[in-house]
């Protein structure tokens, strides 16, 4: 149990204790937590929360208990009915399960004289239990990222960082002048820039070394990209992936000897070159694996269980070496700092505007779920996937406007973007346009990266709106207000302050202006008459008057 949080986390610790020769015990079924619960904190109305947290945390709140594991795949927790329990039909009470899935998680514990598929001792997942007091939304959103700041520390470190994608001497030291000019503090080698992580010549290794060298001089880190295992197929019968039916899947195995080669050539690179920041696409994604003749499993009965275990001692060894981590998945309480946030990849091939719009969408819904700092979402300097020139962000001069969108949507949430081409600036206004909004998030990034309340959902058809609160800090709230239409807007916003930490009085500043007192009303709220120019962008900060 934990100070300060109704928070509870339970474990399952199994050892093997037998000195003798008897063979390995296979464990093929585990349940770490069977709870029985009254209202209000069971499940009410067959609602789907919460949901397998193997399907991310999504769906609307009915339990005041949150539960949820710290492990992506091969854990479930879900709620079932009580067969013990004498109830009327239709009636029946619920009981929490949380368990080791089905398919693919046992584990064999023995003696393992070096086997790595026979394992001396396991600790299960853990079980992470959050009592609410309300199955208000947003209370509940903020109640779990409470215990995610807590619990994975990691994720609150949100350096501004650019995805480069000329790695060419030349192009790096452009670039990594250009992010130091304008305050920029993380350059990432791209897929696509000509970066290979994974080249084990010594002089291609002293050049990126000599590269991260000169970035340091300029206080910039640098980390790069690879694809580590989802999507890794045709790595020969001894590392695919292989389903039930003998077939290659197209991914490799976390759990064969891939695993050993490219944690050998990820550590022997980061400690060579001096990169302090490792984007690994493709983690271990919750599949099976079939095959009898890999390293580290036995059988598709204990692939998932291996293959997992495997990610997790990767991540927890790079955090261990203070590592920053992009894992597109829920590694969080392992050692990962973000993932992506709310975005389907084909959005950036969309035109600019409707880029914007629905990655602000994005952003809005996925920080009930998620801190803002958990997230990366993307602007396409240069052509993604697709979408040509409509996508494509560069020349900034020629999409100015556009382009200070994606800055100032993206530094007002607090969620890091991928600002990803060769260049991040093309002119002296450009230039102006980005170190604004940066030095706007420096400035006042205790607020920006703090918890978000939501105010008014985009859609596109009025303004939308966004209260990042902190009642910790001297700036108490600060709220962010977009137009996204082609005309002008007049309206009263009601800015809700309650999370602030505020009674009665509210200091507000409207981009550095005069202050202004607010008298708060009785539901913690204040009126702010609005008046804003067609696609603009306003802010406000909010202090206690109290």
């Amino acid at each position: 149990m934990y100070v300060g949080i109704p928070l509870l986390a339970k474990w399952v610790t199994l050892d093997y204790q037998n000195t003798s020769s008897r063979g390995p015990i296979t464990v093929d079924s585990l349940a770490v937590e069977v709870l029985a619960t009254q209202k209000p904190y069971n499940l009410l109305d067959r609602s789907q929360h919460p949901l397998p947290v193997s399907h991310s945390d999504t769906g609307p709140t009915s339990s005041w208990l949150y539960v949820q594991t710290d492990q992506p795949h091969g854990s479930d927790c879900i709620w079932v009915a009580d067969s013990h329990a004498a109830v009327d039909y239709g009636a029946d009470e619920q009981v929490l399960v949380c368990s080791y899935s089905t398919s693919g998680a046992s584990f064999q514990l023995g003696n393992s004289s070096g086997d790595g598929r026979v394992l001396k001792s396991v600790d299960s997942f853990r079980v992470l239990e959050l009592v609410t007091d309300s199955d208000d939304r947003e209370r509940v959103a903020l109640s779990r990222h409470r215990m995610t700041r807590l619990l994975a520390p990691e994720t609150q470190e949100n350096p501004i960082f650019f995805h480069g994608t000329d790695h060419t001497p030349q192009g790096f030291k452009i670039a990594v002048e250009q992010l130091a000019a304008v305050g920029f503090e993380m350059y990432i080698y791209s897929f696509g820039s000509g970066f290979t992580l994974e080249n084990t010549d010594p002089v291609y290794i002293q050049s990126i070394a000599q590269q991260v060298s000169l970035a340091h001089q300029y206080n910039i880190e640098v980390g790069g990209y690879d694809l580590i295992d989802l999507d890794r197929g045709g790595l020969g019968p001894d590392w695919d992936c292989i389903d039930t039916q003998g077939r290659v899947t197209g991914d490799g195995c976390f759990a064969s000897g891939w695993y050993d080669h490219i944690h050998d050539i990820i550590f022997n690179f980061i400690n060579k070159t001096g990169m302090s920041m490792l984007e690994t696409d493709g983690p271990y994604g919750g599949q099976t694996c079939s095959a009898h003749n890999h390293t580290h499993h036995s059988s598709y009965d204990d692939s998932v269980f291996q293959q997992n275990r495997l990610q997790i001692e990767l991540y927890h060894q790079l955090k261990q070496m203070n590592i920053f981590v992009n894992q597109p998945d829920g590694y969080f309480f392992q050692g990962g700092n973000k993932v992506g946030m709310g975005y389907n990849e084909d959005q950036y091939n969309l035109p600019r505007w409707q880029d914007l719009s629905v990655s602000r969408q994005g952003m809005y819904d996925d920080t009930y779920y998620h801190l803002p700092t958990q997230g990366w979402m993307q602007v396409p300097l240069i052509q993604y996937h697709g979408g040509g020139e409509a996508a494509e962000f560069d020349p900034m001069s020629r999409y100015l406007l556009e382009y200070e969108w994606a800055l100032a949507q993206y530094l007002s949430y607090g969620v890091a973007a991928c600002y990803r081409g060769p260049r991040l600036y093309d002119n002296v206004q450009t230039m102006g346009v980005a170190g604004k909004w940066v030095d706007f998030y420096k400035k006042y990034r205790g607020i920006v990266t703090s918890d978000i309340v939501h105010v008014r959902r985009p859609d596109m058809q009025d303004f939308d709106c966004i209260l990042h609160v902190n009642p910790f800090i001297t700036n108490r709230g600060l709220a962010v207000v977009f137009n996204p239409t082609s005309t002008s807007l007049n309206f009263t916003l009601s800015l809700p302050l309650y999370y602030t930490g505020i009674s009665n009085k509210a200091i507000v500043t409207h981009e550095g202006g005069n202050p202004v007192t607010f008298d708060l009303d009785r539901e913690y709220n204040i009126a702010v008459a609005m008046a804003m120019e067609p696609k603009t962008i306003t802010w406000y900060l909010i202090h206690s008057g109290d």
